[in-house]
């Protein structure tokens, strides 16, 4: 039992320090803000749709 409680805190505590990610996907990305913004997962097909990229 003390084992279950032991891992139930630990994941709590893991669940706290969940970040959000620093880095702009494609999602992130308005049709106004493609000339300024390179997403991290655009694929190499995308690139000239992508202003900043190139």
């Amino acid at each position: 039992m003390k084992n279950v409680l032991a891992v139930s805190a630990f994941l709590a505590l893991l669940a706290g320090c969940v970040q959000e990610q620093p880095f702009t996907t494609e999602a992130d990305i308005s049709e106004s803000n493609r000339a300024s913004e390179c997403p991290v997962d655009v694929t190499e097909a995308d690139r000239e749709n992508y202003p900043a990229c190139n």
